[in-house]
C-alpha cells in the first residue's frame, strides 16, 4: 500500500511560508550568537575547536544570510500581491442578494423564517427604487433538512417567473451552491462533488435560458475541492471567498466575503439582528469595492427596511456605481488590469 499525502499552497502562500522560515533562522542565529557564551555553548567550541572570533563570523554570516533571505522573500510576496490585485479605481457597489431557491414546496419548513414572496419583493422594491441592480444566489436544488429531500426550483412556477422579472431589470443570476446544504451533520458535501456543481450550472442555465457566470458559496464556507470544481466548471468571478479583497487567480477574479448586516442569526429563535445603516456607512466608505450582501428573510420589519432605503440613498448621493458581479467582471477586464497566475503547488510524500 502506497500513502499519499496531498498538500497544496499557492505561490504568494509558498513565498509568505519560506520568508517566515528564513527569519526565524536568522532570529536564532542571533540568539546563539548573544547567549555562546553559557557552558553548553563553551562546551561545543571545545569540542569542535572553533576560535572565538571564527565562531563569531559564522554565525553573523548565517544570520544576514537568513535575514536577506527573509526579505528577498517579503518583497517577492509584495510584488506577487501587487501584480494579482484587482486594481478599483472609483467607488463600486455589488449587492448580493442570497437564497432564491424552491419554496412553493417548502413553505411548510422556510415558511416559518420568513420565506415569503412579500419578504423577497420588499427588497427588490427598495433596490429597483434607486435604479440599482444585484446578483441573486439561485440553487437548483434546496436541501430541506426535516425531510432529508433535495427539492428542485425547477418546480416552483412562481419563483421562476420572478426570477426572471428581476432579470429582465438588469439583475444577475448567480449560482450560490448546488442546494444550500453545508451542515455536516445532516448532509452529504454536495460542493465538493464535481458533477454536482457542474449540473447544477446546466441546471440554472436551461432553466432561464442563459449563461452564469457567478458563484457564491452557501454558508461563506470554501474547501479547495469546491473551489476547485467551481473554476473548473467555467465560473469566471467568484464571490464570498476568504481573500482580503479582490484578486485574480488567471482568468479568474476571486472577491472577499460581503457585508453581511446580520449580527445575530437566531434561525430557532426567529431572531435576526441586524446593525443600523450608519455601521454599513462605514463599513462601505473604507474601499472603493463594496459588496453588501443581503437575505432578505431577515428583513422582518420596517426599521431593517428604512436602514435598506437609507443606505442606498447614501450610496446614490455618494455616485457609486451600482454593478453585478460580472458587470465588475467585465468593467475589470475593460480596464485591463495586470494579470499574473496565483498557482498551486501539490506535494507527495
Amino acid at each position: 500500500m502506497v500513502w499519499t499525502i496531498h498538500y497544496e499552497l499557492t505561490q504568494s502562500q509558498i513565498i509568505s511560508k519560506l520568508g517566515y522560515l528564513f527569519l526565524i533562522l536568522a532570529i536564532i542565529f542571533l540568539l546563539i550568537l548573544v547567549l555562546k557564551r553559557i557552558d553548553f555553548f563553551k562546551k561545543v567550541k571545545k569540542i569542535i575547536k572553533i576560535k572565538k572570533k571564527t565562531t563569531n563570523i559564522i554565525l553573523l554570516s548565517l544570520s544576514a544570510i537568513f535575514l536577506l533571505g527573509f526579505l528577498i522573500f517579503f518583497f517577492m510576496c509584495v510584488k506577487l500581491d501587487n501584480q494579482t490585485t484587482v486594481k478599483v479605481q472609483e467607488k463600486i457597489l455589488i449587492i448580493e442578494l442570497d437564497d432564491w431557491w424552491n419554496m412553493q414546496d417548502t413553505g411548510e419548513y422556510l415558511g416559518d423564517f420568513g420565506y415569503t414572496f412579500e419578504r423577497y419583493r420588499e427588497v427588490t422594491d427598495i433596490i429597483d427604487k434607486y435604479g440599482f441592480v444585484a446578483t441573486i444566489g439561485v440553487t437548483p436544488y434546496i436541501f430541506i433538512e426535516q425531510t432529508g429531500e433535495n427539492i428542485p426550483l425547477s418546480e416552483d412556477s412562481e419563483m421562476i417567473e420572478y426570477i426572471k422579472e428581476v432579470s429582465n431589470k438588469g439583475y444577475e443570476i448567480g449560482m450560490h451552491g448546488y442546494n444550500h446544504c453545508r451542515n455536516s451533520f445532516y448532509c452529504p458535501a454536495y460542493e465538493e462533488i464535481w458533477f454536482n456543481i457542474f449540473q447544477g450550472k446546466r441546471e440554472i442555465e436551461n432553466l432561464f435560458g442563459k449563461p452564469i457566470f457567478s458563484y457564491f458559496p452557501p454558508g461563506n464556507a470554501w474547501t479547495t475541492e469546491q473551489y476547485e470544481n467551481v473554476k473548473k466548471a467555467g465560473f469566471i468571478i467568484i464571490g464570498n471567498t476568504h481573500v482580503p479583497k479582490a484578486y485574480f487567480d488567471e482568468k479568474v477574479i476571486i472577491t472577499p466575503r460581503g457585508y453581511d448586516p446580520i449580527y445575530h442569526y437566531g434561525w430557532y429563535q426567529l431572531d435576526f439582528r441586524h446593525t443600523d445603516y450608519e455601521d454599513w456607512i462605514k463599513a462601505y466608505n473604507k474601499d472603493n469595492l463594496f459588496i453588501i450582501q443581503l437575505h432578505q428573510n431577515t428583513f422582518d420589519s420596517n426599521k431593517k427596511l428604512d436602514d435598506l432605503d437609507k443606505f442606498l440613498s447614501y450610496v446614490k448621493k455618494d455616485g457609486a456605481q451600482s454593478m453585478t458581479y460580472k458587470e465588475f467582471y467585465d468593467y475589470i477586464k475593460k480596464e485591463k488590469n495586470e494579470k499574473s497566475v496565483t498557482g498551486q503547488a501539490i506535494i507527495k510524500f
